[in-house]
């Protein structure tokens, strides 16, 4: 797509493109899935309680929604004064929202109020990312889908994270870091059959970046952009993540394969998201 004419000499107008163009190979996605049926760490320490699902878990002193997700008191970013860097955190947390807390997502896989929040120049690649089709060993995804015949408990997931800002080289651009954990815990029928909480509650581990543009001389790209997604799933369904959605680590037949569940990394976003496999050896 060209951009829109606007009164400026031709080399201004093609960097302004350029740069448009930068944005969209930028988005560059990758999901590791971790799936093993329980985590070492979660496994075996008590009964499964589904009143309490998060007790002996990572997520059992985590804040419930996107509440345990913080950013530090904004202040002026190279051209964004405070509170258009307030405005840009609130807008990643309407995108963390809708991509996984959102039940229009969660439970009717409908991608609508996540893409709607997006630049409307972003939203054709956008689009077409979210409809591919999971490769083998794992699948490349903007958004949590909940297996059909899966339901959360009504205590809701829980999270851990932070939100950066930083400046770019470019100017009236801004770029929203992303670090965050979120917990969910699955109801069931047979909780007294569970090997313990890692049956029952899979961890989301994401980084992912988003890209602020604002460009007062011309439309063309304004707003929120995709920029970088990498995450990683823990004590989920190995063949629900394949397929591209997120499923607890019980419909799992038996130990799906090696791999280090307590690296910290699945749980702690103060470090980075692992790389092991559990699924397939």
């Amino acid at each position: 797509m060209e951009p829109e004419q606007a009164r400026r000499p031709p080399k201004r107008r093609r960097w302004w493109g350029f740069v448009a163009f930068l944005a969209i190979l930028a988005v560059t996605t990758t999901l590791v899935v971790f799936a093993g049926r329980s985590s070492s760490r979660l496994s075996g320490v008590t009964a499964v309680d589904l009143a309490h699902p998060y007790a002996h878990t990572p997520a059992d002193t985590w804040r419930t929604g996107l509440d345990g997700i913080t950013s530090p008191a904004a202040v002026d970013i190279g051209s964004f004064k405070a509170d258009a860097v307030a405005a840009a955190y609130a807008k990643v947390r309407q995108v963390i929202t809708a991509a996984r807390l959102d039940p229009a997502v969660l439970y009717r896989h409908d991608p609508q109020p996540f893409l709607a929040l997006f630049a409307m120049d972003a939203r054709p690649a956008l689009s077409a990312d979210l409809t591919q089709k999971p490769s083998k060993g794992g699948v490349a995804s903007h958004l949590t889908k909940i297996a059909d015949g899966h339901r959360l408990l009504g205590q809701g997931p829980r999270s851990s994270g932070t939100l950066t800002a930083r400046a770019t080289d470019w100017p009236n651009q801004l770029v929203i870091d992303a670090q965050f954990a979120i917990a969910y815990a699955f109801d069931t029928a047979h909780p007294e059959q569970l090997r313990g909480p890692g049956d029952l509650v899979s961890f989301l581990r994401v980084d992912e970046s988003f890209l602020i543009r604002r460009d007062t001389g011309m439309s063309y790209g304004n707003g929120l952009w995709p920029f970088h997604t990498e995450s990683a799933l823990s004590s989920a369904g190995c063949a629900a993540a394949e397929d591209g959605f997120l499923a607890p680590g019980y419909t799992n037949d038996g130990d799906p394969g090696p791999g280090d569940q307590d690296a910290p990394g699945y749980y702690d976003p103060n470090h980075p998201v692992p790389t092991a496999h559990r699924c397939r050896t």
